[in-house]
């Protein structure tokens, strides 16, 4: 259907996921997470699938949470839901890639984070912009961007809520490559058939050991800090600061 929010494109042995908001700059709602779990579920049955390319219709790949629909809400936006999608998306016992042009930003960053392997158009726009909306980063994102640039990099790209460019993002390692605008789509499929291409059951064993490496090192107690995640998604900075941007604005923080 042509106003699908998520396009799945199944080929010979992979298949394409087409974020389908390019209006709303590919921007993350309740329907289109659903949509992402429920394609997630589909490939995780089928044998036949040896790897998923995630990319965005239109200029930019992903600019996060819906703001426009979470200033609406009478408390902050509740995250488990993209938390528990990107989560599944991380453990899909297949490679994953994520094809990005233009913008990637707070949600759609740790969307092309949770994929193994990322490859950018020269054009790229990547950061966490949360500081700027009163909102805070979920724990396993901050470990996300921890063990894909590191700690000094994390505290950059979360304090100053910049957004970085194709250059300094290949830099700090949160993209693999970087290719023209007209060159991403056939360099994205290159790369994923290339993986599909790959024995299966090999692919699947260096995805597990990876992560269960990574898993370990960064097992820590958290529920002090998810309470004070709760804490600031449910402040009134936070409506204020998502009302601020829909209404193009600059916030007035309270601190409350």
């Amino acid at each position: 259907m042509p106003n699908e929010l998520l396009r799945i494109t199944r080929n010979r042995n992979y298949v394409i996921f087409a974020l389908n908001r390019p209006e709303k700059r590919n921007s993350l709602n309740a329907a289109m997470i659903e949509a992402f779990d429920r394609g997630l579920g589909e490939v995780e049955t089928d044998r036949e699938v040896r790897a998923l390319l995630i990319r965005g219709e239109g200029r930019g790949f992903c600019s996060g949470i819906d703001l426009a629909e979470a200033a609406g809400m009478e408390r902050g936006n509740d995250p488990s839901p993209l938390e528990h999608l990107f989560r599944r998306l991380e453990q899909l016992p297949i490679p994953t890639v994520a094809a990005i042009r233009g913008a990637a930003i707070a949600g759609g960053l740790q969307l092309a984070l949770h994929c193994d392997l990322r490859i950018a158009s020269d054009d790229l726009r990547m950061g966490m912009t949360l500081g700027k909306i009163g909102l805070t980063v979920p724990f396993d994102f901050a470990r996300k961007l921890i063990e894909t640039v590191g700690a000094p990099n994390t505290n950059y790209i979360l304090l100053t809520s910049d957004l970085l460019d194709a250059q300094r993002a290949v830099a700090m390692g949160l993209v693999h490559e970087v290719v023209s605008n007209e060159d991403l789509d056939p360099a994205a499929i290159a790369m994923v058939e290339k993986l599909a291409g790959n024995a299966p059951l090999s692919m699947r064993s260096l995805k597990l050991i990876v992560r269960r490496c990574v898993r370990d090192a960064f097992d820590a107690e958290h529920g002090d800090l998810e309470e004070f995640s709760a804490k600031v998604r449910n402040s009134a900075d936070f409506r204020e600061g998502a009302r601020a941007f829909v209404e193009k604005r600059k916030p007035v923080w309270r601190g409350e």
